[in-house]
């Protein structure tokens, strides 16, 4: 379990195009998160076993919110071999944020995003 101090900064940020995009709900949420654990490496390795876990879902639904993704051109996916051989996958969020600031005179979060 999460301590209270890491539970308030870990947080996803999901860029309007695809918040206001037709694909499901879970997608959405997915590609938060994907693009919260790129933004060091700018690519996601987490396994479609952790994503389950995290949403509480069945294996199928992670992959077809990732295919949706992919399919609407909001990811890109490539595996390589890591220096043992064995292969991992990378997503690659298309839609990248590059600066978020809060507002205090409209008391909300402004954001700067790149695709």
């Amino acid at each position: 379990m999460l301590k209270r101090k890491e539970q308030i900064n870990n947080y996803i940020i999901i860029p309007s195009i695809i918040k206001t995009s037709n694909i499901p709900a879970g997608a959405k949420l997915l590609y938060g998160d994907i693009l919260s654990m790129a933004k060091n490496t700018g690519f996601c390795y987490a396994s479609n076993d952790y994503f389950k876990k995290e949403y509480l879902v069945h294996r199928n639904s992670i992959i077809n919110w990732l295919r949706c993704l992919k399919k609407n051109n909001f990811i890109n996916v490539l595996y390589d071999k890591d220096m043992k051989g064995k292969i991992q996958r990378k997503i690659y969020p298309k839609i990248k944020i590059k600066q978020v600031n809060y507002d205090t005179t409209r008391n909300k979060f402004k954001s700067k995003v790149v695709i």
